[in-house]
């Protein structure tokens, strides 16, 4: 769990220190093409800036149970490869749809990567946030994962970058399909029990509501 937690403070000091520095910081040191060409090192620098306190919290708090439950289960250099290699997979997504001068903080993607993994390999932990009463992260990483769908299709938000969530997200399953836990607790490749984890979820997830109308 100590790996989740050092990612956490690096995204806390990141901001804050963005914060006292202004805007010429996050000119220099986010993710952008240009700056890629420039200066490489921005593609992990970028990673522990925030845009605002929201922006912060919200990651912050996914991070935290996610990274805890995926570090747990595989341990500290795997959940570290997979956050890294989710960022990057989400720079590079972005470049395909962004100008090449335009700015990109957050550890989103590699968030999402940690949430693609942590929803196959550790399905039933339990998440508090963002609803008061816990859920499973294998449902909430699938609601995020539509809310992605349906913010990308509608850009219901222009400052979030989904096409760079999809490149985290990505890298978390291919990791989740390829390492699964067995009832023994053995890790074994799963593509098999991943896709059934899936598709039970995303029927819970739909029944969810019906049984909610049907109550009322």
């Amino acid at each position: 769990m100590k790996l989740t937690w050092i990612l956490v403070l690096l995204c806390i000091a990141g901001f804050a220190y963005g914060a006292y520095a202004g805007e010429q910081f996050y000119n220099e040191y986010g993710f952008s093409l240009d700056n890629l060409v420039q200066r490489p090192y921005v593609l992990v620098t970028s990673i522990f800036m925030h845009g605002s306190v929201e922006h912060l919290l919200s990651n912050v708090l996914v991070l935290i149970f996610f990274g805890v439950a995926v570090e747990g289960e595989l341990g500290k250099r795997r959940t570290l490869l997979i956050f890294f290699l989710g960022a990057f997979a989400g720079d590079a997504l972005s470049l395909l749809v962004y100008a090449p001068s335009e700015i990109a903080v957050g550890a989103s993607a590699g968030i999402f990567a940690l949430i693609g993994v942590g929803m196959l390999v550790k399905p039933l932990d339990l998440s508090f946030y963002p609803l008061i009463i816990p859920i499973p992260l294998a449902l909430l990483g699938l609601a995020y994962a539509v809310y992605n769908v349906y913010g990308f299709i509608t850009n219901i938000d222009p400052n979030v970058s989904y096409i760079a969530h999809f490149g985290g997200l990505f890298v978390g399953l291919a990791f989740g399909f390829r390492q699964q836990t067995d009832a023994k607790g053995v890790m074994q490749p799963g593509w098999r029990r991943g896709l059934k984890i899936i598709g039970i979820t995303f029927l819970v997830m739909i029944l969810i509501p019906l049984i909610w109308l049907m109550l009322q």
